[in-house]
């Protein structure tokens, strides 16, 4: 004898294991599928609503309130209006707004008297009707310096237009300010370049100290060639050697030190210095004991 449970396996949790995981995820998947057409639906049937009642109003507001059946421009009237007007033979139709604008039958008292009160208020515009030529004497002004004769001319014919005088005080006034102008173009002075200055400088000092030790190298080597040519003339031993040798030996001392603006040594410059004047000393020492022999 067979025995059968009542309820589905899956739904009261009694399947264990991989056939119990599949079918719980089946179950899981039909449920936000379900869900996912049930939003979908909701949303097409939104948009048909909204859609529809979009051309709806604009149906609507395309066609007027009601027929024009007596030709006066009216739509809002009822059709029994219309028809009664229509056979009584009265048409009120809607002025044109051109009208309205050229003869001002239509305008308010408010307007009318805001239109008049800019006029009075606007004195180019006065000036303009008493003289049509206004402008071309603002623009002919502009050209010329306050004070001139052509900008007084000009002057002149439009403050004729505005039926008033030239002041005085404007006058001297614009002729002032122009001055100011014209002294602040003319004394405007040129910075000097100082990089190029600098440069100029920097070229000449290399120039200098170049000369400088060129003089000092030839009369170092002057001085040994002399000295060499003692020694060979006069030998070693000779006053005439011992004195050529002292000179050659200062004009060393010259060139190491920078005398006459060229490059002084830069290592061992002092050590150098101090050897060079013992050689001296004892040079200045062989030359007293042979002028006292």
């Amino acid at each position: 004898m067979a025995f059968k449970m009542n309820g589905s396996p899956a739904k009261m949790g009694t399947i264990q294991g991989t056939a119990g995981h599949s079918s719980a995820l089946k179950m899981k998947m039909e449920k936000d599928s379900a869900a996912k057409m049930k939003k979908e639906a909701a949303m097409k049937m939104k948009m048909e609503s909204a859609a529809k009642m979009k051309k709806e109003s604009a149906m609507k507001a395309a066609k007027p309130d009601y027929p024009d059946i007596d030709g006066d421009g009216n739509t809002t009237e009822s059709m029994k209006q219309a028809a009664s007007d229509k056979k009584s033979g009265v048409k009120m139709k809607k002025p044109s707004p051109n009208k309205v604008l050229r003869d001002g039958s239509n305008l308010t008292k408010k307007s009318e008297d805001n239109i008049k009160k800019s006029t009075k208020s606007d004195p180019y515009a006065k000036a303009l009707k008493k003289d049509p030529k206004l402008a071309s004497y603002i623009k002919e002004r502009k050209k010329h310096k306050p004070g001139s004769d052509a900008y007084e001319a000009q002057q002149a014919k439009i403050n004729a237009a505005y039926g008033k005088k030239r002041s005085s005080k404007l006058k001297a006034a614009q002729i002032k300010n122009q001055a100011k102008k014209d002294a602040a173009t003319t004394t405007t002075t040129t910075k000097p370049d100082v990089k190029a200055i600098d440069k100029g400088q920097k070229i000449t000092a290399k120039a200098d100290i170049k000369k400088a030790e060129l003089t000092e190298n030839v009369t170092r080597k002057l001085a040994k060639n002399e000295m060499k040519s003692a020694k060979r003339m006069k030998g070693k031993d000779s006053k005439e050697f011992l004195q050529a040798k002292k000179e050659f030996l200062q004009a060393k001392e010259d060139d190491r030190q920078g005398k006459e603006g060229g490059k002084r040594q830069g290592l061992f410059r002092k050590l150098s210095s101090n050897i060079n004047k013992r050689r001296q000393a004892k040079l200045d020492k062989k030359l007293k004991e042979k002028s006292e022999s």
